[in-house]
This record gives structure tokens, sequence and C-alpha cells, in this order.
């Protein structure tokens, strides 16, 4: 949390003791409720707030307190003269660390629920308030795949009725679940070591809920999770393509792992796509400073890859990857042209290549298959517009986004983030400082947009990412460990604090 040139010792200590105040009265108030507007300005419909849980968890957290313990000595571990010595490994260590704890987090904060962990990731999946994707893929709607993707604009009147999520978002999430439905199909020992598990009964359950079907709906769930868990990978790419050291890089790796929104939010689509929007901007970002120009070409068609797929799975991820995108090639605006080139043109050749990419595999692919993507884009976001954004108020949402997504990024994550876009730590890379600021704005302009009112702390994780390194990448040992445990210290007890009180 270093600041400018007349940032001393003694600011440096008054920042962070006002920062970890704040913090910890947010969390002390959260059992009582003390301030209800932190979960939102009304209960759904028409407005959104996080409900209320006032009995606190069926069962202590011990086990989700041990994990975030862990997590806690990997940062501090990362700070040894041994890690030091050897940075390339240690950083691989720690980056491996944090998917495999992250992952265990997640599962270890649903104890809060009355079931086993596993029986609750698998009784969200199957409803179709929570999330209503595995509910389509297990319908004949969807039990031929190619039929499904044919007819999918035609179906989403009718979901919008009884499957909201699926009825708002591509075909991509429900082939998902129709894809781990294949898997446990083809293979009862899968589908038996599931269900016992989760602790399902030996017995056989009707269509469409059969075996397999459950035991999808749980596999599905546990991979959203990893998959979660595993940004750790691109949020550590993405702070060294924007300068930060390997070890610090690989400390932001860890503190992801601890953010509210990504371990409370399982099993959500939004939680996973965060790997593929991070990765992308990691990869324009390394892009952009490579040197090699077929290097750099690759780079930014994988980017483009990973976009497509995004945009299969989430309409909103074409905001994010756009936001993502332009703040990693302004991250380079300031490096020389190659001879004989303007200054401009490398980082919109590569913007334009890389969306050229994203858009034949989102659009282009499907369509050669019969899906009608632009007609089930205009009536997904109209059912989008019509159910979640119009009834809401737009006023109302321009001051209540920005407070879900402080508290779901981590409070001390939204602080330092302000402090930094105000004031720039002293000798940090320029890159860094441009990719802040241009993140900076394309936030802001979102927030503006009022395109999201309400539950930001979910929808917009994919963003997280971003924000964390833009928040605590730094110059050559930035963050160093103490800022590291102060900061995954104050995560962890946020975390752990709205995990046991609030349903999210």
């Amino acid at each position: 949390m270093r600041g400018g040139g007349t940032d001393g010792p003694r600011r440096r200590r008054v920042v962070r003791a006002t920062v970890a105040a704040s913090c910890l009265l947010v969390a002390a108030s959260i059992p009582f409720d003390l301030v209800p507007w932190l979960r939102g300005p009304a209960p759904y419909p028409p407005e959104w707030q996080w409900a209320f849980r006032s009995g606190g968890p069926d069962r202590p957290l011990v086990a989700a307190a041990l994990v975030a313990f862990l997590l806690l000595g990997l940062l501090g571990a990362s700070g040894t003269g041994r890690a030091r010595r050897r940075p390339e490994a240690a950083s691989r260590l720690l980056v491996v660390g944090a998917v495999l704890l992250g992952w265990t987090f997640q599962i270890a904060l649903l104890v809060r629920e009355p079931g086993s962990p596993l029986l609750t990731l698998l009784s969200r999946t199957r409803s179709r308030s929570f999330t209503s994707y595995h509910a389509v893929a297990v319908s004949d709607d969807a039990r031929d795949p190619l039929r499904f993707l044919r007819r999918h604009a035609d179906l989403l009147p009718a979901q919008a009725r009884s499957a909201r999520h699926a009825a708002t978002h591509p075909p991509g999430p429900v082939l998902f679940y129709r894809a781990a439905l294949a898997a446990c199909g083809a293979s009862p020992s899968l589908t038996e070591a599931l269900l016992q598990a989760a602790g399902v009964p030996e017995r056989e359950f009707p269509p469409p809920d059969t075996r397999p079907a459950r035991a999808a709906a749980l596999l599905g769930a546990l991979v959203l999770g990893l998959l979660g868990a595993a940004t750790a990978w691109p949020v550590f790419r993405l702070a060294e393509a924007l300068g930060a050291a390997r070890l610090p890089a690989a400390r932001l790796s860890v503190l992801w792992a601890l953010l509210p929104g990504p371990a409370l939010m399982t099993p959500q689509i939004d939680q996973a796509l965060a790997l593929p929007v991070a990765a992308a901007t990691a990869l324009l970002a390394r892009a952009a400073i490579e040197s090699r120009p077929r290097r750099s070409a690759f780079l930014a068609a994988l980017a483009g890859l990973l976009g497509g797929v995004s945009v299969f799975t989430s309409y909103g991820a074409a905001a994010f990857l756009a936001i993502g995108g332009v703040a990693a090639l302004s991250a380079a605006a300031g490096r020389p042209a190659p001879t004989g080139t303007n200054a401009w043109r490398r980082p919109a050749m590569l913007a334009l290549g890389a969306t050229a990419v994203s858009a034949a595999l989102a659009c282009g692919g499907p369509a050669l298959l019969g899906h009608e993507p632009l007609r089930a884009a205009a009536t997904a976001l109209s059912i989008h517009r019509g159910v979640y954004t119009e009834p809401r108020s737009y006023p109302l949402w321009l001051a209540f986004n920005p407070l879900d997504l402080a508290v779901f990024l981590g409070l001390p994550i939204a602080f330092t983030a302000l402090l930094r876009l105000g004031a720039p730590p002293a000798g940090e890379p320029a890159r860094l400082r441009r990719f802040r600021t241009s993140l900076g704005v394309g936030v802001g302009l979102l927030f503006l947009l009022g395109v999201t009112r309400g539950e930001v702390g979910r929808i917009w994780i994919p963003l997280m990412p971003l924000l964390l390194v833009a928040a605590l990448a730094g110059g050559e040992d930035e963050p160093d460990r103490s800022e590291a445990v102060f900061h995954g210290l104050l995560l962890a007890v946020l975390t752990l604090a709205i995990g046991a009180y609030w349903d999210v």
C-alpha cells in the first residue's frame, strides 16, 4: 500500500490502520445486521437484497477457517529466504496451492447449509431459482443438443417463465450441463461415486431426475468451482505482464482464493467465467509487449478463442472482455512502436484480430450448426431487460452497485484500489498505472450504463481478477509478504462473516 514520493512509513501505517478498522467494523456488524443496507436496498422483487441468516450457520465454519489459515500460511511462506532464492519454483507452488486450497475453501464454506457441502452443491444446481441451466439440460428440450442449439432462440420466451437464468444466457451453460450428463450416463461408476460422496440414497429416481442427472448436477457444480479457483493462474500471469515480479504476482493468486465473491458464489457460471475473461486479458497484455510478431499474433488469437468461449457462456462477458482488453492494450501504449509503424497500429491490430476470432467462435461456429445467435441474443437481452433491469431503479443502483462490488470484491481490495487510483505508488511500472486508469474508467462507465441493477457481487465476478491486480500489483516487491498477509487476513475475516450470516 505504498503511495507516492511524499508517502512515508507514517502515512502508510495510518492508511493501513484505517482500512483494517473499517473492514473489521463491517465484519463485526454482519452477525447482528447492524447495517442492513450493506445487503442491498430492498428484498426481491423488484429490487435486490442478500438474505440475512438470523440464526447464523447450521454448523461453525471451522473447516473453512482452517483452509483460510493455510492460505495465509502460503502468503507467509512466500517471504522466506528459500522462496526468495528460488522464486520460479516457489511461485508455481503458490499458484497450485491457491487453486487447490481455493477450491477446498469454496466447499468448506458450504458447511453453513443444513446438508453436506456436496449435497448442497447438488441441490443448488438442480434448483430452478438458484440456477436453471441443469433443469433445462435434463429436459426434453435439450435431449438432442444439436436440435436444442437450432431451436434455442424459439425456446427462450417459454424459459422466461420457468428457467430465467437459462432464458437470459447463450446456450453454453445448458450444453455444459448436458456434457456432464453425457459423462455420467456413459460411466455408471462415476455416477455412483459422485452420489455416494453426496449421500444420495441408493434408489432410482423418475425421469428427468435420474441418478445420472443428479450426478451430473454435482459434477457440473464441482467443475465450475474448480474453474473459478483456477483463475488464480491468469491472475498471476496478468500481474507478471504488467510488471510484477514472480513472487508478488503469485501472492495475488493466493489472495484471489480469499475474495468473498468467488469463494461464496458457488456453483455459479459467473464464478467460472472469471477464468476465460482474466486469461484473455492476460494474453492480450502479453501480446502487446511481445517483440516477436508471430508470437504476439498467436497470443492475441488465443485471447480471442477464450473470448468466444466467454460470450457463448454469457452475453455480459462481451462488456467484461472489452473493459479488460482495452485496459490490457492501453498498458502497452507507451512502449516504442516497431520500426516503420505508428504507435497505435499494433494494439489496434491485436484488438481487431482477437475480436474477430472471438466473434467467429461465439457466433459463426454455432451459426454453421443452425443456431441463430443474433436473434437469440436479442430475445435473451430483451427478457433480461424486462425482468431485471426496467423494474429496478437506476438512481438507486447507481449508489448500491459500487457498494455491492466493494463488499464482494473485498473491502480492503476496494479501498486500496481507490487509494492507488488517486495516488499511484512511487516506482510502479507505467504500464500498470495505465492499466489501472483504463480499468477504472471502464468500470465507471459500466456503472453509469445501469445495465446491471443488483447482484453485482455475483454478476461482476469476472472483473474481480482484473481489479485485484490493479489494486495490489506494484513494483519489484509489491505486494510484499507483510502487505499480502494484511489483506489476506482481512479478506478471510470478511468472507467468513458473510458466509456465516448471509444467504448468497
